[in-house]
């Protein structure tokens, strides 16, 4: 999982507003499949699960996409949304974003997922 720390490093970290939730879009985001290059390049996807160049994994069984909050190092949530979720043998991997459009790679051990009810 050190992997998906640094990338979450590389993310500029700017902190939204206590109580400031980006929409649930009714478009941009992938669900009940794996994401593919293509989805990356339209910005409906944040990373792609590949082992030696091919499709690895399987959609996670949640919904997507639905509001979370993103456990950040020093504890504090930052709210999200996920627009995709994908399971490999290392767990859950999600890809969020925050009410400013920046992305992340979070484990499910880093996201409370809350649905699709408006917080």
């Amino acid at each position: 999982m050190r992997w998906l720390a640094a990338l979450l490093a590389l993310v500029p970290s700017t902190n939204s507003a206590a109580g400031e939730w980006p929409p649930l879009p009714k478009s941009g985001f992938v669900s009940g499949r794996l994401a593919t290059e293509a989805d990356l390049k339209r910005g409906d996807a944040i990373f792609l699960s590949l082992v030696d160049g091919k499709p690895s994994g399987s959609p996670a069984r949640i919904h997507v996409p639905q509001f979370a909050h993103l456990i950040e190092e020093n504890g504090a949530r930052r709210p999200v949304v996920v627009i995709q979720a994908e399971t490999n043998e290392q767990g859950t991997v999600f890809g969020v974003k925050d009410v400013r459009g920046n992305e992340y790679v979070a484990t499910e051990a880093e996201v409370i997922l809350l649905g699709s009810s408006h917080p």
